[in-house]
């Protein structure tokens, strides 16, 4: 599934929207990834602080800001959530981000 993404350039901030349900709760992965998740642990959304940074490094070379706000996302599931991303240009490159999908949260344990 293709993926929306939106890039604010000036908080160097990506988010991918996986679905238009209302997310209940962020789950924070690490200090540069959230997951939006549903009441019932379903993911939502991801941000990414620091997207072009984050690009950079998924790529193995400098992504400027400009190419950060053209990237492209397929979304796919199976054991983990599956971020496919792709960069326009020459020779069109893929990188893949695995994201778990057990969020351990005392909030959504207790509803």
């Amino acid at each position: 599934m293709v993926a929306s993404v939106k890039y604010d350039e000036e908080a160097d901030s990506l988010y991918v929207q996986i679905s238009s349900k209302k997310p209940f709760l962020t789950f924070e992965v690490n200090e540069r990834l959230a997951v939006d998740i549903t009441q019932s642990n379903i993911p939502v959304g991801v941000e990414i602080l620091e997207a072009s940074r984050f690009v950079s490094e998924l790529f193995g070379k400098h992504v400027s800001k400009e190419k950060v706000a053209s990237v492209l996302c397929r979304v796919s599931s199976s054991d983990q959530l599956y971020l496919d991303f792709e960069l326009a240009g020459a020779g069109r490159q893929h990188a893949r981000v695995a994201i778990p999908t057990v969020y351990e949260s005392p909030i959504v344990s207790a509803a």
